[in-house]
């Protein structure tokens, strides 16, 4: 297993990830509902774009003009749970995802 980091965002489409599930992520919600691995699908949206597609026209607050927030997040088909018997697709930062090497 490699950090999500040491990759391009664009590298990650099609790579098996799996959810960081260290005492650092206790609070994702990838960790709170069991996510334990799925795939890169796509590319996501930086929060700052997600609010800009929201309230378009009004100001991006201050707190998302971060570095953090400008990151490109990865829409993920993730692997069943049991919250998700069926699997669910949500983005994520790189920082909470790990490649699984084949």
């Amino acid at each position: 297993m490699r950090p999500a980091e040491e990759f391009a965002p664009e590298q990650l489409i099609g790579k098996r990830v799996g959810f960081r599930d260290d005492e650092e992520h206790a609070g994702c919600w990838h960790r709170r509902v069991g996510l334990k691995a799925g795939t890169v699908v796509k590319l996501g949206q930086t929060l700052a774009q997600k609010v800009e597609l929201v309230d378009p026209g009004s100001p991006i607050p201050e707190e998302l003009l971060t570095e953090e927030a400008e990151e490109v997040r990865l829409w993920i088909r993730a692997d069943p749970c049991p919250a998700f018997p069926r699997g669910c697709e949500m983005a994520a930062p790189r920082e909470c995802l790990v490649v699984l090497e084949a």
